[in-house]
């Protein structure tokens, strides 16, 4: 289910915000790789600056700062759509979120996969509840639009992704309160921090 959640997030606020950003630069690919080059020296800069929060959270402190962040960012990025300008700084400092947000959901993950009896039956179950959110997330988000709903719509559909998230991690976190957020996760690596024993 958390997986599940995280499709809708990905579906809404990064799927459906690209295209949306696209349009909002008037489908110039210079000006969309430009926004796409901003966002990444921020999320460069933001994950140094961030890792020190990061590695001294716990995790009820991390999912709320993460959740918020995200929840600020949606609103946002649907409602710049049309100035070109507060789209590509909402780009930019949507970067800052995947600082925060993904150590916070993959350090549960990868911990309950190390307790899990079988850790590849985990991840692919895992992958495959992101596959329905994600799948379901847009098909909402075309049905929305089909029907003539702003493409903003389909950005704030991450917003109930995101609270499904935001009440897993809190529960879980609260039942493994000695684990900390690994802020190896924003770098893409698989380390694991150690948490508690099964």
């Amino acid at each position: 289910m958390l997986f599940v959640g995280d499709g809708w997030v990905s579906a809404g606020y990064f799927i459906v915000w690209q295209i949306a950003l696209f349009l909002t630069l008037g489908q110039n690919y210079v000006a969309y790789g430009g926004a796409l080059a901003i966002a990444a020296l921020v999320g460069a800069v933001g994950g140094l600056l961030l890792g020190r929060l990061i590695d001294s959270g716990k995790g009820t402190r991390a999912v709320w700062y993460s959740v918020s962040l995200a929840a600020l960012l949606i609103t946002m990025r649907a409602g710049v759509l049309g100035n070109p300008a507060l789209a590509v700084t909402a780009n930019a400092l949507g970067s800052l979120v995947s600082c925060l947000y993904v150590p916070t959901l993959m350090t549960s993950v990868y911990n309950q996969a190390k307790r899990s009896r079988c850790v590849l039956r985990f991840h692919i179950t895992a992958e495959g509840g992101w596959d329905i959110g994600v799948t379901s997330g847009l098909g909402l988000a075309a049905l929305l639009t089909w029907l003539g709903y702003p493409i903003a719509y389909g950005i704030l559909i991450a917003l109930a992704g995101l609270a499904t998230v935001f009440l897993l991690l809190q529960r879980y976190y609260a039942r493994h309160a000695s684990e900390t957020i690994d802020a190896s996760l924003t770098s893409g690596e698989l380390h694991i921090q150690p948490g508690e024993t099964p």
